[in-house]
């Protein structure tokens, strides 16, 4: 049996000052950083992932490695007025299908507090997507799935980024704020758990809420 996966409050505190510090108090604090968080959170992509791959799907993917299922650490700050060169969380994603930028994934937003989920998808063809949306047989049940996951976790619909919706659908469409999307994640926060030693599977059984709506991602686009 594999150890269970933890972050415990002396990484959690790491991520939480990791912003005030600067490369070379990093750099000084490596091997810390290794050991507290990067380690960990490449157990964790591998433990969800087996997870994930025996409730949902057996395409499931989780690459182990910042760039493939772990987000970097450091800040892109080149075109940002923040200057602050490090993260205060990690940011994990599993997806299903083959190009990962379009692919329907699944996230683990983790901070020291709190743990964000979500499940969405990067819309490969706007055209496409309205056209399954509007259609009852095929947008109804998404509608149905998203308005669950919301009722039963609070979650924000994120990407609904259009005024108006487009033609030639008709404002007052059921469907209108799916219609107006430019993407779409659906996500909500939890408070980090009080016993951090199950922490994997409590991240796979969140993800699992988000079974209904990542299945139709899946089979549509």
């Amino acid at each position: 049996m594999t150890a269970p996966v933890s972050f415990p409050t002396e990484a959690r505190d790491f991520l939480r000052e990791l912003p005030t510090h600067d490369k070379d108090w990093f750099d000084a604090n490596r091997k810390a950083y290794q050991t507290l968080i990067a380690e960990p959170a490449k157990a964790l992509v591998e433990a969800v992932a087996t997870d994930l791959r025996n409730e949902l799907s057996q395409a499931i993917v989780g690459l182990p490695r910042v760039n493939g299922s772990i987000s970097p650490i450091n800040r892109d700050i080149r075109f940002s007025s923040d200057k602050t060169p490090y993260k205060d969380h990690l940011l994990f994603r599993w997806w299903e299908g083959e190009k990962k930028k379009t692919a329907p994934t699944l996230f683990v937003r983790l901070a020291a507090d709190e743990v964000g989920f979500a499940t969405g998808v990067m819309l490969p063809s706007l055209d496409g997507w309205r056209e399954l949306v509007a259609e009852e047989a095929t947008g109804a049940p998404l509608a149905s799935a998203v308005a669950e996951l919301v009722e039963e976790t609070g979650a924000d619909v994120a990407g609904i980024e259009y005024k108006r919706v487009p033609k030639p659908y008709p404002a007052e469409h059921p469907r209108a704020d799916l219609l107006r999307c430019k993407w779409l994640q659906v996500r909500w926060m939890e408070p980090f758990p009080e016993d951090g030693s199950d922490f994997a599977p409590w991240c796979a059984r969140h993800l699992l809420r988000c079974a209904e709506v990542h299945r139709w991602l899946v089979e549509h686009l």
